[in-house]
């Protein structure tokens, strides 16, 4: 396998009137032998191009891409040594699944018969070849539980089963770098998580080098060894899960990362005092601008008593029931917010009532003004 470095990676297109348009910038990254890191973000914050960079399907306008620590800005898609698995799985309708996961390595290697054709004669070439891609298919088809649908053709099998021969076509050529393009958004959300577990299980097979994009955050939480949270052509942050969870860098990623998302409200500090809407909460032992926005995740509020100290009043607009938990929409001083239940603290709240929502200020983030506001320490 192998490392992947980009640094100050840009990329700009032509638009209208002959304006360039920056749809990544400065993107510097380092990601180790071995793991896998996911790209991560909303439609249009640059997350696919960068990987479509890193295949070698765009061409870069600025910066490096070093793949194992060659640089690779010039170097064709076919010489980089990775492997592509597209958001449609890219199947050749009119190939068997032996066919298509053979396809790549026929491809590839048939330079290699060819030295053998020169030293040992045409026939004997085509045979050690063949052998060795059976080989290799069937100890692919084997990971992957494919052996019984070798014979198929693409229009006979299901998204998952075709989402697993298009890992299969990928993994048979042993690239250096796999890289995933929203692979699972095509799937039901059942097979989904079903299939997310499938690839995180392969991947400490394999010990492979992954580059992983998708939008769905829960997806990427479950998945990756780090996190790179995009927007605007931008990385917002660059960290493990848990640390983009507890600890985001900035308004956007709170906002963005979590489900259902962080509740936050724009208002104003001063004298370890917040407010906002004419109702206020002391965060003591906190310092922050004068203007800055308080979060708190969903599962942090609690329902209290009308009228409770240090409770925010509110009114019930909506329960969803979801089993061993319960979410409720509130209306409060400070704007409609959501809050996270357990089943049984939520037992007798319904849709209209008078109640107030409390929290522990320590798990309070404060953060400065504006979209991408940096999370105060």
């Amino acid at each position: 396998m192998a490392t992947v470095t980009l640094s100050k990676v840009g990329k700009l297109y032509a638009g209208a009137n002959g304006a360039e348009v920056r749809a990544v910038e400065d993107v510097g990254l380092e990601i180790a032998d071995g793991e896998f890191c996911v790209l991560v973000g909303p439609s249009g914050c640059g997350k696919s191009t960068t990987l479509r960079m890193i295949a070698g399907l765009e061409e870069i306008s600025e910066g490096t891409l070093e793949i194992d620590g060659k640089r690779v800005n010039d170097l064709p898609a076919k010489d980089r040594d990775i492997a592509f698995v597209f958001q449609n799985y890219a199947l050749y309708p009119h190939l068997t699944v032996t066919e298509n996961i053979a396809f790549g390595l026929k491809t590839r290697r048939a330079h290699r018969s060819a030295l053998v054709a020169a030293l040992t004669g045409a026939g004997a070439a085509r045979a050690a070849e063949g052998a060795r891609i059976d080989a290799r298919v069937a100890e692919v088809s084997r990971t992957l539980g494919l052996d019984p649908l070798l014979s198929r053709y693409p229009r006979e099998l299901s998204g998952g089963q075709r989402q697993r021969v298009a890992v299969g076509r990928a993994i048979a050529r042993d690239p250096k770098v796999f890289l995933f393009d929203e692979p699972l958004s095509n799937l039901d959300a059942r097979l989904r998580i079903e299939t997310r577990t499938e690839l995180r299980l392969l991947h400490r097979r394999l010990k492979a080098t992954i580059v992983y994009v998708t939008h769905d955050q829960e997806e990427a939480m479950t998945l990756a060894d780090r996190l790179v949270v995009m927007h605007r052509g931008r990385v917002q942050q660059n960290a493990s899960a848990h640390e983009c969870f507890e600890r985001p860098a900035n308004r956007f990623v709170a906002g963005f990362i979590g489900t259902p998302p962080m509740n936050i409200v724009d208002g104003n500090f001063a004298d370890g005092v917040f407010r906002a809407g004419g109702a206020a909460v002391a965060l003591p032992g906190r310092a922050a601008p004068a203007a800055c926005a308080l979060g708190i995740r969903p599962d942090r509020l609690r329902l209290a008593a009308s009228g409770a100290a240090g409770a925010l009043p509110a009114s019930i607009v909506a329960v969803e029931r979801l089993g061993d938990r319960t979410d409720i929409a509130l209306d409060t001083a400070w704007g409609r917010m959501l809050a996270r239940l357990d089943a049984d603290a939520a037992r007798d709240a319904r849709e209209g009532a008078t109640t107030a929502v409390a929290f522990d200020a320590a798990h309070v983030h404060l953060f400065e003004p504006g979209e991408c506001g940096a999370r105060i320490a």
